[in-house]
């Protein structure tokens, strides 16, 4: 330790002596370490970080689950089963998240709501910052309804009034009085939307005891020393136990429990460690390239190591001065690696089609630090040792004879750099793959028919309070009135109004009954998409008739009840007859209706998913308090959202709406994450492809400069520029095509990997393989050409008179 110093000076002063070979690496290593620093920081607050709640490993969340539903939400009556049967939990709670009109201000507003059950926070480990939380028994029926409000809608809507606590605030048209604020830090990281105020469970609009209502999440927190497999096996024991003694509501019906943690990431997971594989490749052809680097200057440095050596230095001595020159580069180029990571974060979040989970925040914290030094250490460690070990044993006889020049090299230090090139194609050729996939992946995305046409259509929701609109006949006046006023707008061709519309992640999936056919046993029923639609939502959207009729304004209250399917549920079920006529009922109301026509089918949640059942009710039989208003405008849509608004607030000024937005913009946010994925992948192996091409080139060019006098004899006895030109070119192309095999098959194994997010390609798709191997042997071509092109400028009387 006590000559480290000295190194370290020494260090420096050759690398300030070769600028230009220290920038290269520096820079190289910089863009391979910034990348997985940014990319790490996702990964790290996302899937490794532990939840922001005391002992966060211990919760869990609690769903039901049918033959048909792998997870489904749980009725209350279930819920309060669970709690007084179950051992494994300290505390259960209940949680539902919707949206809550805030009115009695200067101008309606739409809130994120959660409502939950008293001991929720608790459950947590979370303690209001003001006020308090909720109290034992507060969430039960006929209550003195209390609200708690996060701490970010305190300060900005209300400007952080200290006499905040005991306001009485207008939500849904009930009167609530605030008992406390939430800490600054809090957020529920499940709601992709940041939750602002807190109700009790019994004032969620669609609170009921009825156990065929299964419209609520459970979470818990495990006591100390229950495992998963443990919640898990008593939770399934006491659905079992409710299947047997409510067969009809519960039959077939079973749990599952899952780690929050998990449950909160699992849409991302996929995504990240995708990224992280990416950047990890890009990282090692870095590596590669730096190795190379160091090679070459170990190269050009014999006769010094060999000076050293015959005056007295051992090859300790040797190897710890050259792995100090290398773990210099690698500080500097990962302190910069830092910096640009730094930088990227923001970059990276900015850009994601996704927003990441609430309460999770994303920095270059410690960990990311720690991480960023250690695979600077390691790998500075261990690309430095390579190089160093080949040349700490000079030749001196060979080193110091007179001129000190010779022709080629020993063996060891070219197989290091053909293998470095190799694993650099390899790679190169991996990142090409992944990203030519998802390139692919886009395109067929991007050609599916979403079964209807996206173009011009405004949307909007809203919902009615229920104290103020209690009948349905109210409910379905004001949807009318909405739609009519809508409709009569300049710049609008048609409006309607539904439940649900494609991609809003609105739509439900609902057992159903087919009276035409015996019912199946409890649990067994089939299941289809529901939605709730107006007389002119199929003609707004487009939406094709193939059979019979849509819904017509005299299908209202007091009237047959009718319905609609999409092809595939006529398909599926009547395969070989007309399902015009036959009745369907939802399991949960079982009021039967007939069917009255067949519509094209329409993709609903993603464009890659297959077109499930879909079963359509007629508004005006079945008004709701929830509504998407729909308007297909003669130009842009969104140009016309102030003249739609303004509709509504004709119909009622107190009426809050929210999420507006195009239909095209919820078609594109359904492979947003894709899409993103793909241009990240595609910078990461164009930068690869770079990184490989200056590596060949490198290699080449120091391997036409030791072989100078071997091609100057070569030509001297005959040989032609042709044939420099091949000899070149063909040593170079056979270290490609050795690493273009060794990459298509890490390829075929990794990509494997993403098997869940292509669509219409296989993960070994050989056109996209041989698409990639192609664009990496031409670059690869050129950058053997340039080399070669020196070689055949060899003079070969001027290099033997100098030998």
């Amino acid at each position: 330790m006590s000559a480290l110093p000295q190194d370290i000076r020494y260090g420096i002063r050759m690398l300030t002596r070769s600028p230009g070979f220290a920038a290269v690496a520096i820079l190289t290593l910089a863009l391979g370490i910034g990348a997985n620093t940014a990319i790490f920081s996702l990964v790290n607050a996302v899937l490794l970080r532990p939840l922001p709640f005391p002992q966060s490993q211990q919760l869990v969340a609690a769903f039901g689950r049918t033959t048909q539903i792998q997870r489904s939400g749980i009725s209350y009556s279930d819920f309060e089963d669970w709690q007084k049967e179950n051992r494994s939990f300290t505390e259960l709670s209940l949680w539902q998240s919707q949206s809550v009109n805030l009115t009695g201000q200067e101008r309606p507003e739409r809130v994120r709501g959660s409502f939950v059950s008293a001991n929720f926070f608790h459950l947590l480990g979370i303690a209001p910052a003001m006020g308090r939380a909720f109290l034992p028994g507060e969430d039960e029926p006929g209550r003195d309804r209390v609200a708690l409000v996060n701490y970010s809608l305190w300060k900005s809507r209300f400007g952080g009034d200290p006499d905040f606590i005991g306001r009485h605030l207008i939500l849904n048209g009930s009167d609530f009085t605030v008992v406390g604020i939430l800490p600054a830090d809090f957020d529920f990281p499940v709601d992709p939307d940041r939750d602002e105020i807190w109700l009790p469970i019994t004032t969620y609009p669609y609170f009921s005891r009825d156990r065929k209502v299964t419209n609520l999440i459970a979470y818990g927190r495990m006591k100390a020393g229950v495992t998963l497999a443990q919640a898990q096996a008593e939770m399934s024991s006491i659905a079992g136990n409710l299947a047997k003694e409510y067969p009809d509501a519960d039959g077939q019906r079973g749990a599952v429990v899952m780690p929050l943690q998990e449950f909160v990431n699992e849409d991302l997971r996929p995504l990240l460690l995708v990224l992280f594989a990416a950047v990890g490749f890009v990282l090692l052809i870095a590596c590669a390239n730096v190795v190379n680097l160091l090679l070459v200057r170990a190269a050009a440095r014999g006769k010094e190591m060999a000076l050293r050596a015959a005056l007295g230095a051992g090859r300790l001595r040797l190897v710890r001065q050259m792995l100090t020159e290398s773990l210099l580069l690698w500080v500097a180029g990962g302190a910069l690696g830092l910096i640009a990571g730094y930088w990227a974060v923001p970059a990276l979040l900015a850009t994601a089609p996704v927003n990441m989970p609430p309460g999770i925040s994303i920095s270059l914290d410690g960990t990311a630090f720690a991480f960023t030094c250690l695979v600077t250490s390691l790998a500075g460690l261990l690309s430095g040792l390579g190089p160093a070990l080949q040349f700490s044993r000079p030749n001196l006889n060979r080193s110091l004879k007179k001129g000190g020049k010779i022709s080629g090299e020993s063996a060891g230090p070219a197989r290091m750099r053909a293998s470095l090139l190799v694993a650099q194609v390899a790679s190169s050729l991996i990142l090409l793959a992944g990203a030519g996939l998802m390139i692919k992946t886009i395109t067929r995305l991007s050609g599916v028919d979403p079964g209807f046409q996206a173009k011009s259509l405004l949307t909007l929701e809203y919902r009615l309070p229920q104290v103020k609109y209690k009948e349905g006949a109210l409910q379905w006046n004001f949807h009318q009135q909405v739609v009519e006023r809508v409709s009569a707008l300049p710049g609008v061709r048609s409006a309607a109004v539904s439940q649900a519309i494609p991609f809003s992640g609105n739509i439900g999936r609902e057992p159903i009954v087919l009276l035409d056919r015996p019912q199946p046993s409890p649990g067994q029923e089939p299941v289809a998409d529901f939605n709730v639609a107006d007389a002119h939502y199929f003609d707004t959207m487009r939406i094709p008739l193939i059979q019979g009729r849509t819904f017509s304004e005299g299908d209202r209250a007091g009237t047959l009840p009718v319905a609609v399917i999409n092809r595939t549920m006529a398909e599926y079920y009547w395969p070989a007859s007309n399902p015009i006529g036959k009745q369907i009922e939802l399991l949960d109301d079982r009021k039967p209706a007939t069917i009255v026509g067949v519509v094209g089918d329409v993709r609903q949640r993603n464009l890659d998913d297959p077109a499930p059942a879909q079963l359509y009710f007629a508004y005006a039989q079945n008004p709701d308090t929830f509504a998407t208003l729909v308007v297909r405008t003669k130009g842009d849509p969104m140009g016309m959202a102030n003249a739609v608004r303004q509709a509504v607030w004709s119909v009622d000024s107190d009426q809050p709406m929210w999420k507006v937005r195009s239909q095209e913009s919820l078609l594109e946010r359904s492979i947003g994450d894709r899409r993103y994925l793909a241009a990240l992948l595609s910078i990461y192996s164009g930068l690869a492809l770079l990184l490989a091409a200056v590596g060949i080139y490198g290699v080449l060019s120091y391997s036409v400069g030791r072989r100078i006098q071997e091609i100057g004899v070569r030509m001297a006895l005959g040989a032609q520029k042709s044939d420099v030109l091949r000899l070149v070119v063909f040593h170079g192309m056979a270290m490609v095509l050795a690493g273009i095999v060794l990459g298509w098959a890490g390829a075929i194994a990794v990509t494997r990997l993403m098997l869940k997010l292509l669509f219409g390609v296989t993960p070994s798709d050989p056109a996209t393989f041989i698409g990639g191997a192609g664009i990496l042997a031409a670059v690869a071509l050129l950058a053997c050409y340039l080399p070669a092109r020196r070689a055949m400028r060899v003079d070969p009387i001027i290099v033997l008179r100098y030998e």
